[in-house]
């Protein structure tokens, strides 16, 4: 098989990526599972920017406030006066953003799989896995959405993610929850190295965690989790695990191979989140792509590079300081930096101008309020400032 495009992975990034070029390409999308969506690894926790108004029926609820939870029982509740974050179904937002690109006229390959990649000097090869065999394909360009496994990072010879968390979530019915609140608890006798979750999904909540730097299996912390009293009464509908990959390298393109979302670790360090990084990546990787293939004849894939970094990059290398400076508090110094935040200052800071996509955007303005945060780690929080 031929194609001008071949992108790997049918997840949001992927997909985006492929609408984008199928109008003026021939693009191949390859997806190994045979429907777009499943199995779902996500907590579904989106702001607005990050859900095109064509996939707005994915929309469960709105999220105005959320309870931050130290390990030694303070609660920071933080209450904004407009939606901060939307609750969506990831399944239905997978399938509405792949069926946008093969209605934009990507050729989808559902049920296969990429077994193996070369780059060479005018494109890539590579070979598929299809339910009647092996099969080979040309292409131009690949781009490479193929999650925190990637077959075509390491065939683009990049680097791997600084840090690779590991995350659990299940499914909960039959818990009260406010339906316009997340509930965050941190700790490392609860989550070390990231933190728990639960979150409103219309009927049911979804409780998860990620860890980093333990060896203990994150369903030891999920089952812990579970034995408190909110939670006594609910009923498991489902369970999903995986893993993110935060901390990408300076670059995620090499002459004919481009990463976008997880593949290219694009994951924010501090939620570690990627479907707003993973659209805004797709979109500028398609440009690069574009204009590569175009009858002028791009150079390389290298404008790629500059453009994430410009849009999103510096937001990802300062949020990754940052989460240095948690990963070197204990539970006792982690309790009193939340109650730090507890000014009222600080809070209505937070409050009026808080962003899951650009959390780190806020640090200098925090620290100038709570100059006390600096005892925690004054190295790495002067570069912030």
């Amino acid at each position: 098989m031929r194609t001008d495009v071949l992108v790997v992975g049918g997840g949001p990034a992927g997909s985006s990526a492929a609408a984008r070029m199928a109008k003026d390409r021939k693009v191949s999308i390859l997806e190994e599972h045979s429907t777009p969506g499943h199995p779902v690894q996500c907590a579904g926790l989106v702001t607005p920017r990050g859900i095109p108004d064509f996939a707005s029926s994915s929309v469960i609820c709105e999220v105005t406030g959320a309870r931050i939870h130290s390990p030694l029982g303070f609660i920071l509740d933080l209450r904004a006066k407009s939606t901060r974050a939307r609750v969506i179904d990831r399944a239905v937002f997978d399938r509405l953003l792949f069926n946008r690109a093969v209605d934009a006229g990507a050729t989808p390959l559902l049920g296969e799989r990429l077994v193996a990649l070369a780059e060479m000097s005018n494109g890539v090869s590579g070979r598929i896995r299809t339910s009647s065999g092996l099969a080979d394909v040309h292409a131009k360009v690949v781009v490479g959405a193929d999650g925190y496994r990637s077959l075509c990072r390491r065939a683009a010879g990049l680097p791997p993610p600084k840090h690779m968390l590991t995350g659990i979530q299940v499914d909960l019915k039959h818990v009260d929850h406010d339906c316009g609140t997340v509930d965050l608890y941190f700790g490392n006798e609860t989550a070390p190295g990231f933190f728990a979750w639960s979150i409103p999904a219309g009927d049911i909540v979804r409780l998860g965690l990620c860890t980093w730097g333990t060896d203990v299996p994150p369903a030891v912390y999920l089952k812990k989790l579970l034995g408190r009293a909110e939670f006594s009464k609910a009923k498991k509908v489902s369970i999903s695990s995986g893993k993110i990959p935060i901390g990408p390298g300076k670059s995620a393109a090499s002459e004919r191979i481009a990463l976008v979302g997880d593949a290219a670790c694009h994951a924010k360090p501090l939620s570690g989140g990627g479907i707003f990084t993973g659209l805004k990546g797709a979109e500028l990787c398609a440009a690069a792509v574009s204009e590569l293939l175009s009858p002028e004849q791009g150079v390389s894939l290298k404008g790629y590079d500059s453009a994430w970094r410009e849009a999103f990059g510096k937001e990802l290398a300062r949020a990754f300081r940052i989460r240095k400076v948690f990963l070197a508090l204990n539970d006792k110094k982690l309790d009193k930096a939340l109650r730090m935040f507890d000014d009222p200052e600080v809070r209505a800071l937070l409050e009026e101008r808080g962003d899951i996509d650009y959390p780190a955007s806020l640090s200098s303005s925090v620290l100038k309020l709570t100059p006390k945060l600096a005892q925690f780690s004054p190295q790495i929080i002067e570069s912030l400032l």
